[in-house]
């Protein structure tokens, strides 16, 4: 199976290729700048001269640099073609996924968050994510961490920001290599994550949730979160706000800590790999979709 991703050059999107890379043949990757001048000539280039099987694309919900309809019909004449959507569930989306449908863009349109309220998505799935990056053993030393960006104007920024401001928190800033960011989470007991979208009005299920999974600690997550819809229950540690958090920090003996953490891990590992993931797309992709498929594996 040759695949062609067509992203922008975010983090997020190199780790969805990484994911890619390490459950099948590597695949061929070409980034655009969505804010800058439009180079569509060069991803149907790119397509033509790779030949794949499969063309996945990542781009943003509004920018001057995004490809233009017409460009993605070209490209669904090469391959057939999957748009991965992050946010699908965030309402700046939905006219976006409107209008690729409307114009026939896509093969298939697949939200990786757990959306299961977007429009016009055809898969609802989780994050895929790169296991072979948490492989080896570290020592746990941080009680309770939390890595990447947060937003700090937002409900998840608030969150974090007092749950840090308390001493309840280690905080490593976003930035630095992917492997970096994989090594803190492996010497953390527990991480917390913030179940908002970007515009906080709704929520999602971030690809942390899946890498505390993989990174074997406890997972401190949001009331409101859909998680439910995808976990078994105990799979997490459910809080409402930075002060129940903190308590829970606090109060959690080591037995609960551990016990929440291993069935995160199992039924990360026995539910969502990369291949997995990958695979529902590939196989969305070669027939029609009629109704939304949630691929969520008993």
């Amino acid at each position: 199976m040759k695949a062609l991703f067509l992203t922008t050059g975010t983090a997020d999107c190199m780790n969805h290729v990484r994911a890619w890379d390490s459950a099948y043949p590597k695949a061929e990757h070409v980034t655009f700048n969505p804010g800058g001048i439009r180079n569509d000539w060069q991803l149907v280039e790119a397509a033509e001269r790779v030949k794949p099987d499969i063309i996945f694309y990542i781009g943003a919900a509004v920018a001057p640099g995004n490809p233009k309809p017409p460009v993605f019909r070209q490209l669904r004449a090469i391959a057939p073609s999957v748009n991965i959507v992050s946010d699908a569930t965030d309402t700046p989306w939905h006219p976006t996924l409107r209008m690729y449908r409307r114009h026939g863009c896509f093969d298939l349109q697949v939200s990786i968050d757990g959306a299961d309220r977007a429009p016009e998505v055809d898969v609802v799935t989780l994050t895929p994510i790169d296991a072979t990056a948490f492989n080896g053993e570290s020592e746990r030393n941080i009680r309770c961490g939390f890595s990447g960006g947060y937003g700090k104007h937002s409900e998840r920024g608030h969150i974090i920001r007092c749950m840090d401001d308390c001493g309840g928190l280690t905080l490593r800033k976003p930035g630095g290599s992917y492997e970096s960011h994989v090594a803190f989470l492996k010497r953390c007991w527990m991480t917390v994550n913030v179940s908002y979208t970007g515009s906080g009005l709704s929520h999602h299920i971030k690809g942390r949730v899946l890498e505390a999974g993989w990174a074997g600690c406890a997972l401190l997550e949001s009331e409101g979160s859909p998680i439910g819809d995808w976990f078994p229950e105990g799979c997490w540690i459910p809080y409402d706000g930075p002060r129940h958090a903190l308590s829970l920090v606090q109060s959690l003996t080591d037995a609960e800590i551990d016990d929440a953490a291993q069935k995160l891990a199992a039924a990360v590992r026995y539910r969502y790999t990369a291949r997995m993931i990958y695979g529902a797309m590939i196989e969305g992709a070669k027939r029609s979709v009629d109704t939304p498929i949630k691929v969520t594996p008993t």
